[in-house]
């Protein structure tokens, strides 16, 4: 696959990687072409092989395809939340049937510390009875004991202390605020404590999505979280920043599983743009009726306003797009825009979704 040969010229030692993952690059990019000047915050995405150099297991190879989304500059749960629905829709939208996601919160910088101590002391008296490899973990990186799937090493994370409960209130404040998100939008979630994820630059919310009943982590279709660290950690200023990856063969294996053809993808048809707490509740529920009617809705939402939202529905190629302000929303109306000729009608919310299947038939 690849042939390297040293240059004669280089006299000194030089270490070379394969791409091991997608999120580094995206970082990488962000502030190679001064994104942190954009208008915050920045959505990227990326699909493409990745690599890996350990002995592969089970769902797992050593030359593998991720597609995976990034947000940059947004320090807020509903950018948390957002990454979290966005990989749910994407499952669900492809027909996979079962699927829950697992979420939790390792802390900051300010609450970690206290927590490492605890678990050290745990694994102090455990560690003959752990792998080589969380044997170095347990000076270099504890939290990572938790994550080892070697079957030796689970047995000792039964009676681990947890760290949802070391969390600073800043910490579980934020994470409360994204398991709401959850709630309100109907996403299947179970808190998971011992849930780290295998990269040390996360901080705060990290989740997985796999399927019910299936807790193997080998098995995990999706993953992510915030790092909020890494861009000033590659020579940016602080910046805010979370996203998730997702595994296509692994994707494709389950789609096989479960007997199911992904259907055609028709871009996104309707878009819907809200202004104000008590639009994004009505936002929320069109969003329901829309998805029930089989029509390929997105729904944004961010504190952006309707400029911003607009030009997002003019880059999703959307073909019309639904506007609910606080005022709409308190007199049950919604604007309808046809973004090809830039017309609009204010419509009661009772007829919205019958006009909407009417024009797009």
């Amino acid at each position: 696959m690849f042939l390297l040969q040293s240059s004669p010229e280089k006299s000194e030692d030089s270490s070379y990687a394969l791409r091991p993952e997608g999120t580094a690059g995206v970082v990488r990019s962000y502030i190679q072409h001064g994104m942190s000047s954009w208008s915050q915050p920045v959505r990227l995405y990326y699909i493409g092989a990745m690599f890996r150099r350990e002995r592969p297991q089970k769902g797992r190879y050593r030359e593998l395809y991720q597609a995976g989304v990034e947000i940059f500059g947004d320090a807020s749960p509903k950018s948390d939340y957002l990454a979290i629905m966005s990989a749910w829709e994407v499952l669900k939208r492809l027909g996979l049937k079962n699927l829950v996601v697992f979420a939790n919160s390792i802390g900051c910088s300010k609450c970690r510390p206290k927590y490492l101590a605890k678990l050290k002391k745990y694994y102090k008296e455990l560690l003959a009875n752990v792998c080589e490899d969380c044997q170095q973990r347990y000076e270099q990186n504890p939290l990572r004991l938790l994550d080892c799937k070697r079957e030796q090493c689970q047995n000792t994370t039964e009676n681990a202390p947890i760290i949802l409960d070391s969390l600073c209130n800043e910490c579980r404040n934020h994470f409360q605020q994204t398991l709401e998100y959850l709630d309100y939008f109907d996403i299947h979630y179970d808190l998971d404590p011992k849930l780290v994820r295998g990269l040390d630059y996360y901080n705060n919310t990290v989740f997985e999505i796999t399927v019910e009943n299936d807790r193997n982590r080998q098995n995990t279709i999706c993953g992510g979280g915030r790092y909020d660290g890494l861009v000033e950690m590659l020579g940016e200023t602080s910046t805010p920043a979370v996203g998730f990856a997702c595994g296509i063969e692994r994707i494709i294996r389950l789609l096989k599983e479960q007997g199911i053809k992904p259907p055609a993808s028709r871009g996104v048809e309707v878009c819907i743009l809200q202004l104000g707490e008590k639009a994004k509740e009505v936002s929320k529920e069109v969003y329901d009726q829309l998805s029930r009617e089989d029509i390929n809705v997105y729904f944004v939402p961010c504190n952006d306003g309707l400029r911003q939202q607009l030009q997002t529905a003019n880059k999703l190629n959307a073909r019309y797009a639904i506007i609910i302000g606080q005022r709409e929303a308190m007199k049950n109306e919604a604007i309808l825009r046809d973004l090809s000729g830039s017309t609009q009608e204010l419509l009661p919310s009772k007829f919205l979704v019958e006009e909407v299947k009417r024009r797009l038939s």
